[in-house]
């Protein structure tokens, strides 16, 4: 087992990145390889991890702990994995009919069922970059807001107006 420093952490998005002790690299982590403990990891914690190589070369810390942070008892664990399947399991239809509704309006000029479903009559789109977790807002006619896909899902918005966008701590896309 090594030790490192979480030190960035997006907690939206559920991953992060680790210190080594010997400063060499910073090492990826994801939430899913914390043990489950009493709270979620944050920047400046010790992180306890074993390194692991994925198939594809990529370094990754697994089997990880927060040191310091008490694990949940293996009853609350079992509860809190039922309770995370059946949100797996119930969101799965609804992120399904999204990403079908998106393919079927995929190119299409013409207000998707989306816009409609979403919020009525609002069409600025709040979308979250994947690249660096920012929140973008973007207003019909720009260059990006036909490729853009809202997936609600993951945190990305419709809004009604710019300054409503702005309220809720979303920036207007640059392009």
């Amino acid at each position: 087992m090594r030790k490192g420093v979480l030190t960035r952490w997006k907690d939206d998005r559920g991953f992060g990145f680790i210190k080594s002790r010997d400063g060499s690299t910073d090492i990826f982590i994801h939430i899913s390889d914390i043990k489950v403990a009493s709270r979620r990891p944050k920047v400046g914690d010790t992180i306890i991890y074993e390194l692991t190589t994925t198939p594809d070369g990529k370094i990754r810390a697994t089997k990880a702990s927060i040191e310091g942070v008490a694990p949940l008892p293996v009853r609350q664990q079992k509860r809190f994995k039922k309770q995370s399947l059946m949100k797996k399991i119930i969101g799965l239809p609804i992120a399904i009919i999204f990403v079908v509704l998106a393919i079927e309006f995929q190119g299409s000029r013409s207000p998707s069922l989306i816009n409609s479903f979403i919020k009525p009559g609002c069409k600025i789109k709040g979308n979250i970059s994947i690249n660096t977790g920012r929140r973008w807002y973007h207003v019909p006619g720009a260059e990006d807001y036909e490729s853009t896909v809202i997936n609600p899902t993951k945190g990305e918005k419709w809004f009604c107006t710019e300054s409503e966008a702005v309220a809720n701590g979303w920036r207007k896309a640059p392009r």
